[in-house]
């Protein structure tokens, strides 16, 4: 049996498709498509229905992913008895972020103080991140508020102020503050409804009974800061994701408590392993 087979089939269990388990795995869809193709072959066991683009399992291969998924929960557990074994001198672990920027401190950390451990970053959204933890694919997940439940277990909470992003040619450039009552009418630019930034700022905003100008919505942070430095609009953003571009400042908001938590985050059943242990305190002591 060829792991690699098993491995292509489980990511393209899991994502729904080629095309998404080809961005996932870091590989190119033919390949994922030969070694499902091999493995299918292999055992004259159809896996997958293909209509055009739409991929779903066949019953052998739902059998399968149910049996994949154990096979790769059991290979990581290895791993964890191997790297407590071995005092996380080396060895790799896996994080699954839903942005870079509260991330790199906690690497720093890390890296610190386990300088021979391999780090592996995975970046998504909040669900593909909680994904990732219970797909076993990652050991520890970092996000942005979100409705966890008891399968999860919070080890640090880091909190972070939101701040007004301006360009740095705006009439309000090198004020330190700014009155929530001044962002009335003002033009805005923000991230999707779903962000965690925009759902505090909209609360404050709201309390304050403030309306802006909402002039473009759109779905990242990097874009968001683009759009604010070319002088589309004003933005809010988490103080550390500001970044270092000169064509942008910012300013602290008045009257209003405005703050956005990311958690670090592992799986309920996987926190008491000696591996989880000695990271855990690890990155909740780096977290805080």
């Amino acid at each position: 049996m060829n792991h690699a087979q098993l491995k292509a089939f489980h990511a393209v269990a899991r994502e729904g498709g080629f095309s998404a388990a080809a961005r996932a795995a870091g590989l190119s869809q033919p390949t994922l498509t030969i070694q499902v193709k091999a493995l299918e072959e292999a055992y004259n066991v159809p896996l997958f229905h293909r209509r055009g683009r739409l991929v779903t399992l066949t019953r052998a291969g739902e059998e399968l992913f149910t049996l994949t998924q154990r096979y790769f929960s059991l290979e990581r557990e290895t791993r964890e008895f191997l790297l407590a074994e071995g005092g996380l001198s080396h060895g790799r672990v896996a994080i699954a972020a839903d942005g870079p920027f509260h991330l790199m401190p906690l690497i720093r950390g890390i890296r610190e103080e386990l300088p021979g451990l391999e780090i592996v970053v995975s970046v998504g959204n909040s669900a593909a991140v909680v994904q990732s933890l219970l797909n076993y694919e990652a050991e520890f997940g970092l996000l942005g508020e979100y409705r966890m439940d008891d399968r999860f277990a919070v080890l640090a909470a880091m909190h972070h102020p939101i701040v007004l992003m301006m360009p740095a040619t705006h009439e309000w450039a090198g004020r330190p503050t700014v009155s929530i009552t001044e962002l009335q009418g003002a033009p805005m630019v923000l991230r999707e409804k779903g962000s965690a930034t925009r759902r505090s700022f909209e609360t404050a905003l709201e309390a304050a009974g403030v309306t802006p100008e909402v002039v473009l919505e759109i779905g990242s942070r990097e874009a968001v800061r683009e759009a604010v430095a070319t002088g589309l609009g004003l933005g809010v953003v988490q103080e550390p994701e500001l970044g270092e571009d000169t064509r942008i400042t910012h300013a602290t908001i008045e009257d209003a408590d405005l703050q956005a938590t990311e958690l670090i985050v592992c799986l309920e059943e996987r926190r008491e392993s000696p591996v989880m242990r000695r990271l855990a305190k690890l990155i909740g002591d780096v977290g805080r």
